[in-house]
């Protein structure tokens, strides 16, 4: 059994299909054992990638095309989430987004993920940044839930199910996020071998089929993971579930790679002359 390293921000349920494969056998049939690594911040789990601390990652995928771009050896090897499910959590006296002009808003990272999320989402309702508003670097949505509940920061985007913890702990839910974005991917370096990378995505793909047939047996495996409530670990896993959130090919829609480069382009992180970022970044060989 070989051990492959998975760089992750958080227990986030963005990766079901991880831990679908882990506890299903779709991993052990390939003779492979995943052991994840959570560090945190999208940041920190670019970073373990880039110096070759893990394997592969599950994370946002804007620090690996940035890499690319930049003639690094990072790529985009499979799309995991199209449509992010995550929502605008704020501290319950804001009732509206204009409330939240001159808050701080919570993100993972500066850089990537929820950041442009929340920009983006904020901007569509009138909010432009940094006029109005500060990002705080808090750390993932679990940490983003313990400032929203200290009251350290007004708002950030909740991925489910700590958006329906907050609601029903009296926080204002201010909406989903509904454009499409490609959320969470599947990165890899050069350095990691190609049969291995291409073993883990064929396991993750059947995970991923596998959970859309079987919502009550992956919620219990979610809810294992995450100590959630059994409720809020099935309602969570019936969003993922919905059409247009996990790519079924593992190849991200249009759309949402192109928010992704906007996003980055109007944000700086890919220069003006830089090569085309989807060619240089994202590349699906692995999946065959």
């Amino acid at each position: 059994m070989q051990e492959i390293s998975v760089g992750v921000v958080a227990p986030a349920y963005v990766n079901i299909p991880l831990w679908v494969a882990q506890e299903r056998g779709f991993l052990d049939r390939r003779g492979l054992r995943a052991v994840e690594r959570i560090i945190g911040t999208t940041d920190g789990v670019t970073t373990a990638l880039r110096q070759g601390e893990v394997d592969i990652a599950l994370t946002a995928p804007e620090g690996s095309i940035a890499d690319a771009v930049a003639g690094g050896s990072l790529r985009v090897v499979a799309g995991l989430i199209d449509r992010p499910p995550l929502s605008m959590i704020a501290l319950p006296r804001h009732r509206t987004f204009g409330d939240l002009r001159g808050g701080r808003i919570g993100t993972s990272s500066l850089q990537e993920g929820t950041r442009h999320v929340a920009q983006r989402m904020l901007a569509a309702h009138g909010l432009t940044y940094p006029g109005d508003y500060d990002f705080a670097l808090v750390g993932s949505h679990v940490e983003r839930w313990k400032a929203l509940q200290a009251g350290t920061i007004d708002a950030a985007l909740q991925m489910i199910p700590y958006d329906y913890l907050a609601a029903d702990a009296g926080f204002t839910d201010l909406g989903p996020v509904t454009e499409e974005f490609a959320f969470n991917a599947v990165c890899a370096g050069l350095r990691t071998r190609r049969e291995l990378v291409r073993d883990v995505l064929q396991a993750l793909a059947e995970a991923a089929e596998w959970f859309r047939g079987n919502i009550g047996e992956s919620a219990a495996i979610a809810a294992a993971r995450t100590s959630v409530e059994p409720r809020y670990a099935l309602r969570a896993c019936e969003a993922l579930a919905a059409d247009g959130v996990i790519p079924r090919d593992l190849r991200y829609g249009h759309a949402a790679l192109a928010a992704v480069i906007e996003a980055m382009r109007s944000s700086g992180l890919i220069p003006p002359d830089a090569p085309d970022p989807i060619a240089a970044a994202v590349d699906y060989s692995y999946l065959g």
